[in-house]
């Protein structure tokens, strides 16, 4: 029988950091969900505001170049109401039309569906991203999807309450799925209609696969049934390959976790005691400053340096390792002093010593203390200075001012 295998959306684990980010080991885990759409062959999938975070950073325009050749799923995202405010950010396709054999004897050609991505408008999306009222985006793209296609199906993770605000505000959809679930009771929410648009829902976490079959009449016109099959041992016998690339999928997820917290301790270990590294010849020949510390500081500038100390920036390095599956070397750009990321696939990341000391914002401090002077050090744009780390995703309400107050010196 012609199918076309579709998703609502919230497909992507949305379990994040503490700053919002998700962690190595759940990207792992979606990376795998990734491959195992890839190889079950679906055809449409609704990116919701939760399935974002995850692609946010694949919609990043050299990324997609990079990866939709080989990942033909990244070409079958839809999401009429994601929305880029970035030039270097993609939107999601608004809908997407399938062609689907008809069954019918002497059918003159296929049925043309075309599907439209909707999503409820929170989680908030990450920085490029934007997401408007899904009924308005409904009422500007279902005319153009209506042209293309013969039946309009809308792909909506969004409540019963939503569903039925679309299908009032915008007219012309011939079906909603939308993914209301949040717990197994929620399953069975049975079909209604609203006006000429059918809304019917799909169950909790792929317990039961949710079948919905056309049929048309002798005018043309398509009546539905639906059901939902239970995907249990008894009605499914577990499919020995899936169970191998279930299998192999947690092992990357676990994996990821044990690479964070040995990536975590090498550092840790590494950075002890580090500072006077060696020094390195700079572009113009000369060798270049480095970093000694906040206790070479301490020599000159003791009430500075108790400022400092008695900051949250000298125990940056504090809450690594409480929370070591989520550590990236990334976290060192902020977390740590003299970050220098990999500039090739054959170097690593590295970072002088831990916690946020005061060469982090005044530059590495070998020449001055060598030959102290006046001039050294002075920050002439504190906003970018600071920013850079506390920034709106990781620092929510942080306030420039009342920050300087606490570490003034």
């Amino acid at each position: 029988m012609p199918s076309v295998l579709v998703d609502t959306g919230y497909f992507m684990s949305d379990e994040r950091s503490a700053h919002a980010r998700l962690r190595p080991d759940v990207v792992a885990k979606d990376d795998w969900v990734l491959k195992a759409y890839e190889q079950t062959n679906v055809d449409v999938v609704n990116v919701s505001s939760h399935d974002l975070r995850y692609f946010s950073s694949v919609l990043a325009k050299p990324e997609f170049a990079r990866r939709a050749g080989s990942e033909p799923l990244l070409e079958q995202l839809v999401s009429a109401n994601t929305v880029s405010e970035s030039p270097a950010v993609l939107s999601p396709r608004p809908f997407i039309v399938r062609e689907v054999p008809s069954r019918e004897a002497g059918a003159p050609k296929p049925v043309r569906v075309a599907f439209i991505g909707l999503t409820e408008t929170m989680p908030a999306p990450p920085p490029g991203l934007k997401l408007i009222d899904p009924a308005e985006a409904a009422r500007r793209t279902v005319p153009e999807a209506r042209k293309a296609a013969d039946v309009v199906v809308a792909l909506a993770k969004v409540s019963s309450e939503e569903a039925a605000r679309i299908a009032r505000e915008a007219p012309g959809i011939d079906v909603i799925i939308a993914g209301n679930s949040v717990s197994l009771e929620q399953s069975f929410t049975p079909p209604f209609y609203v006006g000429q648009t059918l809304v019917v829902f799909t169950p909790f976490e792929t317990r039961m696969l949710g079948e919905l079959r056309f049929y048309r009449g002798a005018q043309g016109k398509f009546t539905t049934r639906q059901r939902f099959i239970v995907l249990d041992e008894i009605a499914i016998p577990e499919d020995p390959a899936a169970k191998k690339f279930v299998d192999a999928a947690a092992s990357a997820e676990s994996q990821a976790r044990d690479n964070s917290k040995k990536l975590l301790d090498a550092w840790l270990a590494s950075s002890l005691g580090r500072g006077g590294a060696k020094r390195e010849l700079g572009s113009s020949g000369k060798s270049a400053p480095v970093y000694v510390t906040s206790a070479a500081c301490n020599q000159c500038h003791a009430a500075q340096y108790m400022k400092w100390a008695n900051s949250a920036h000298a125990h940056a390095t504090d809450p690594l390792p409480p929370r070591a599956t989520e550590f990236e070397m990334s976290c060192l750009e902020c977390h740590a002093t003299g970050y220098k990321p990999a500039v090739a696939s054959n170097t690593s990341a590295v970072a002088s010593f831990q916690n946020v000391q005061c060469e982090q914002c005044h530059g590495p401090g070998s020449d001055h203390v060598a030959k102290p002077a006046k001039g050294y050090g002075r920050v002439t744009d504190m906003k970018a200075a600071c920013v850079g780390c506390h920034n709106s995703e990781v620092s929510p309400g942080f306030n420039l001012q009342v920050a300087w107050e606490k570490i003034k010196h």
